[in-house]
């Protein structure tokens, strides 16, 4: 009897509630609720590619009607809107880096891209002013970046930043009087760096005073067709034979360099460039009882230019407080104020804590794993990455100074062994070669010195005692005074 009742009274009560606005909600706007929470996200169509620039097979950009080719203008600013198409790597700073006849600019990007670069015949329209270009594809210039830039010398006069094509961004650098250029790339951040080098000035640079740092501001190559900046494909090892071994200067091919290399120094060896490795951020390799790397490098740095300037050299240093200094910005300097050497001063590490010894190294390809380990920790870059850029540093390198910073690496490393060596019983790694990003681009004779093992506990020890480091660096400036006196010598027989 209750049933019929209840069902009733169940049958009024819904009707009343559906009559009533705003009780329940409408059917269909629920179910159109849930399925919204339920599908995914209409996926946005794909966005069309931009065209690349077509420099890469040699054409240039199109002329305007009064014949003046300028391809190199690019077509926004970088202060301009940027490309619809967003790209993840953007360009985070533009350095520039000056002296009397050498220029150095550096793009930093926030990662690695594809780049060409090229240099354009003289345009007559502008008095015979160079381009040298360099495009970057997939890169972002963000709003505010600055576009152009001011570079005080003789070779390289401006140089400005823009949007070439909606996805290529190009850096542009005016140039005059100019003997080569380079365009090459370092890591950690991605650097894509242009070096300009024109005709040597009769002037000399202005001597800065005794150890004042250096101010901050491979070469030739084919004219022509756009140059691929894309490292090379990864290999599994270098496929370089050994160095050759050293020079010697007692050979009548070897006096006829010395008496060129004394010609091209400007008679003798005046000014010596003292880089402390590492510093700032940059800490380096770490000992015992938190023995940072670049406070024992800056300390052996300050010491070698005591010696050095008690011999009568002129020395610059790159850093003289604990300042991070990019590896690029380095040999730049150098190059800027016309420095005759440059040393750069480092201690070595391993995970084997009873690894030992001293070793000086100048610039060239890596033949052995151990050279590959340490230009891997130098350049802060992994081993297998060394390898893989071998034949790119293999066509940076033709125009070094080679056969000179070898000859200069035993010279110093002897003098400074033999005088270490009256105080700690050293172990002689001998010296080596390998692609060491700050020796690269060098205009002068480079090294680099590894002092000792700062992961060995009783290297780490004397790296600690100024008068270790004293007598070190005193071995290293005698090596550099013996090494001025046997080109200057051989060159005048």
């Amino acid at each position: 009897m209750a049933r019929p009742f209840v069902r009733l009274f169940l049958l009024i009560l819904a009707s009343v509630l559906a009559l009533a606005p705003g009780v329940l909600p409408d059917a269909r706007a629920a179910q159109t609720k849930d399925a919204a929470k339920a599908a995914p996200p209409a996926k946005a169509p794909s966005a069309v590619k931009a065209p690349t620039a077509k420099n890469g097979d040699g054409k240039q950009a199109k002329a305007p009607r009064n014949g003046a080719v300028r391809p190199d203008k690019p077509k926004e600013t970088a202060s301009g809107p940027a490309p619809k198409k967003q790209s993840k790597v953007r360009v985070t700073d533009v350095q520039v880096y000056s002296g009397q006849d050498y220029s150095r600019i550096v793009a930093v990007l926030s990662g690695e891209v594809p780049f060409r670069w090229q240099l354009l015949p003289p345009d007559p329209a502008s008095g015979g002013v160079r381009h040298l270009y360099v495009d970057l594809d997939g890169v972002v210039i963000p709003p505010g970046t600055r576009s152009r830039f001011d570079v005080k010398g003789d070779v390289a006069r401006k140089a400005r930043l823009g949007y070439f094509k909606p996805d290529v961004a190009r850096l542009v650098v005016e140039v005059e009087n100019l003997k080569s250029q380079n365009v090459f790339v370092l890591e950690n951040p991605f650097r894509v760096i242009v070096d300009v080098q024109g005709e040597a000035s009769k002037t000399p640079a202005k001597s800065p005073g005794k150890s004042a740092p250096g101010k901050a501001p491979s070469d030739k190559t084919p004219e022509g067709k756009a140059r691929p900046g894309k490292l090379p494909a990864p290999k599994a090892e270098a496929d370089e034979p050994p160095a050759s071994p050293g020079v010697n200067l007692a050979t009548p091919a070897r006096k006829k360099m010395a008496r060129q290399l004394v010609e091209q120094l400007g008679l003798t060896v005046r000014t010596v460039m003292v880089d402390a490795g590492h510093g700032g951020r940059d800490s380096g390799a770490r000992g015992p009882g938190r023995l940072w790397e670049k406070d024992v490098n800056l300390r052996a740095a300050k010491l070698l230019a005591r010696h050095l300037e008690r011999m009568g050299f002129e020395v610059l240093m790159t850093r003289t407080q604990d300042k991070y200094v990019p590896l690029e910005v380095r040999t730049a300097m150098a190059n800027a104020r016309k420095a005759d050497l440059f040393i750069s001063l480092h201690c070595n590490a391993h995970g084997d804590p009873g690894s030992t010894g001293m070793e000086t190294y100048s610039l060239n390809l890596a033949s052995t794993p151990a050279e590959v380990r340490v230009a891997a920790r130098e350049n802060s870059v992994d081993s297998k990455r060394i390898s893989d850029m071998q034949k790119l540093l293999d066509e940076l390198m033709h125009a070094s100074k080679l056969t000179e910073s070898r000859d200069f690496a035993r010279s110093a490393h002897q003098a400074a062994l033999a005088q270490a060596r009256k105080s700690i019983d050293l172990r002689d790694r001998g010296v080596h070669e390998a692609p060491f990003y700050v020796l690269l681009g060098a205009k002068m004779p480079a090294i680099l010195v590894e002092m000792g093992y700062i992961t060995n506990p009783a290297e780490a020890a004397k790296l600690r005692e100024d008068k270790y480091l004293d007598g070190l660096t005193q071995g290293i400036a005698q090596g550099v005074k013996a090494y001025k006196e046997r080109i200057e010598r051989f060159a005048a027989n």
